[in-house]
């Protein structure tokens, strides 16, 4: 009976982890991107306040990027006729 009772409680800790770690690889595929460039920042400010500095002025400058890719590509679905 004690050893059913183990088995239970380890199977409840395996499908604990096994939902964690399924939490883990949706929020890596939904915000990988972004936290990828949040770490890059956090390390090029942890190695050099210029290089973050340069490196953030970058990553907004690729974001006003795509967001007008972005828009163009839009305006050319709802130009699709």
């Amino acid at each position: 009976m004690k050893n059913r009772r183990r088995r239970a409680v380890m199977m409840e800790y395996v499908i604990i982890a096994v939902l964690v770690a399924a939490a883990v690889v949706v929020a890596v595929i939904m915000f990988g991107k972004n936290l990828s460039y949040e770490m890059n920042v956090a390390t090029e400010s942890l190695s050099d306040a210029k290089g973050a500095e340069n490196f953030q002025k970058n990553l907004q400058t690729n974001a006003a990027q795509d967001v007008k890719k972005a828009a163009d590509h839009e305006k050319a679905m709802h130009n699709y006729k």
